[in-house]
């Protein structure tokens, strides 16, 4: 029985070097459905013959069409995006006009929705970028099509699972048992979290002259690849930045870093009991797609702020890739606000995870990090992070400061507890490899995910499973 999976907005190198294999081992069908200037599919089936492409978008010298409000409303619904927070979610879109938005999700939508009912895939694979992913799932979940995106824990870093929304905590429920074995592996790795060993693969920003022309050099690189490369990686003003958007945005980021007021901030943690925050990188699909209603984090941070006790200080720490994405002006503000005080970004973010009395968080690795030390979480996103002890999801902004004192006063969770919640956060993903695809694929990592797919294939293989795809109780209710 044939098994067909259609793709959304993969690049034709990356679908050959990865999903091409996996086809191999597991007999799925692959389509691939192409992002960007629809000219660029003949350049995909030149260097890939074996492969199936459609384009999904149109030629650059093609108008768009005129925005459907009627076809983009159809498609919202619970557990989808709105089409203004996809738009808003798209770090191109969002600065584009609202006629080129909307007539580019009106093309996406048009196109998605005539490809999947003629090609009735058994599922689609898009991931949790852009507008053209979280539109694959409006579409699919409309058609009643299975939809899924490849998610990737950082600790460990070695392992894989499948989301059926564009959370981090709408993991399919396809779990591991949890024995002795995968606990002793989670003791492991929370002790390593706690030794300071464990190291997690993140982009920093450059600190020294050499880092920072090395770090221009590499635009000047990025940019004379994509005007060479312009027809194979499809370039379009809709799916990357112009040049002049580029530019300007780098120089804003220079102007900010050289002003950064880090006489102000803070290198090591405050005296006292103190509340800690630390910024997530922007734009990142941590906040674009998994949290779109935190993307302004200054925002956030002022209103979190509000529900914090006058005997509590406030601790927010730049993140250390993304230090330069604040003006003066803004760090300024913030650091008027009362008790609230703002960690240099390359200051220990462990210290002050581990000196903290309590660790907030909209999805980010600290909450996790945070939840291995026994200190209680505040999660604002839908996290598996929220599923460890002494960890909770944020209520309404009206109620969060009786939420914060009552957690506040939590007795720690024993060690037992923690490993017991690791081991089962754990079960949720299958072997797999690291979220770095700038290292060569393994011929044993092919294999790994190789089992997911067919994994994949054998829960969708269970009508039950399938015919209730948009309707999978949450995590918690799950492990009742």
């Amino acid at each position: 029985m044939s098994f067909t999976v259609f793709t959304v907005g993969w690049e034709p190198s990356f679908a050959n070097e990865f999903l091409a294999p996996i086809e191999k081992k597991t007999g799925i069908g692959f389509v691939h459905g192409l992002v960007g200037d629809a000219s660029r599919i003949y350049s995909a089936q030149k260097l890939y013959p074996e492969l199936k492409f459609i384009a999904l978008s149109k030629r650059n010298r093609d108008s768009l069409p005129a925005p459907d409000i009627s076809l983009l409303t159809s498609l919202e619904s619970v557990g989808v995006p709105t089409v203004r927070s996809m738009i808003q979610g798209d770090r191109v879109l969002r600065h584009c006009s609202e006629d080129e938005s909307l007539g580019y999700a009106t093309l996406l939508a048009g196109k998605l929705k005539e490809e999947l009912e003629q090609l009735r895939p058994d599922a689609v694979l898009a991931s949790h970028d852009s507008l053209h992913s979280a539109m694959s799932l409006a579409v699919a979940r409309l058609l009643n099509i299975p939809w899924v995106a490849l998610a990737f824990p950082v600790i460990p870093d070695n392992l894989t699972g499948f989301c059926n929304a564009l959370t981090p905590n709408s993991l399919v429920p396809i779990i591991r048992p949890v024995d002795e074995s995968l606990r002793s592996e989670a003791k492991a790795l929370i002790q390593s979290v706690r030794a300071k060993n464990q190291k997690v693969v993140a982009y920093h920003a450059p600190v020294s002259l050499v880092q920072w022309i090395w770090q221009y050099a590499l635009h000047v690189k990025n940019l004379i690849r994509r005007i060479q490369a312009a027809e194979s990686l499809g370039t379009d003003k809709y799916t990357y930045p112009t040049t002049l958007e580029r530019v300007c945005d780098i120089l804003r980021r220079t102007f900010n870093r050289l002003r950064l007021p880090i006489d102000k901030m803070l290198k090591s943690p405050p005296d006292g009991r103190y509340i800690y925050y630390p910024f997530h990188m922007a734009p990142e699909s941590m906040l674009d797609t998994w949290a779109p209603y935190y993307q302004d984090q200054l925002a956030f941070v002022a209103q979190l702020s509000l529900a914090i006790p006058a005997d509590t200080t406030f601790v927010v720490k730049l993140h250390f890739s993304d230090p330069d994405n604040y003006s003066r002006q803004q760090l300024d503000k913030l650091m008027s606000m009362p008790r609230l005080r703002v960690a240099h970004p390359s200051a220990s973010g462990g210290t002050f995870i581990e000196k903290a009395a309590l660790v907030a968080g909209v999805t980010g690795t600290s909450c996790l990090e945070a939840a291995l030390l026994g200190k209680p979480v505040l999660v604002f996103g839908d996290s598996p992070y929220a599923n460890f002890p002494r960890s909770e999801r944020a209520r309404r902004p009206d109620g969060l400061y009786k939420q914060i004192r009552r957690m506040l006063d939590q007795p720690s969770p024993t060690d037992e507890e923690i490993i017991n919640a690791y081991a089962t956060y754990m079960a949720r993903y299958m072997p797999g490899r690291i979220n770095d695809w700038s290292r060569p694929i393994e011929p044993d990592e092919l294999v790994r995910y190789a089992e997911c797919f067919r994994a994949l294939i054998g829960y969708l293989s269970v009508p039950e499973n399938r015919e209730n795809w948009y309707s999978l109780p949450p995590f918690s209710d799950c492990q009742a």
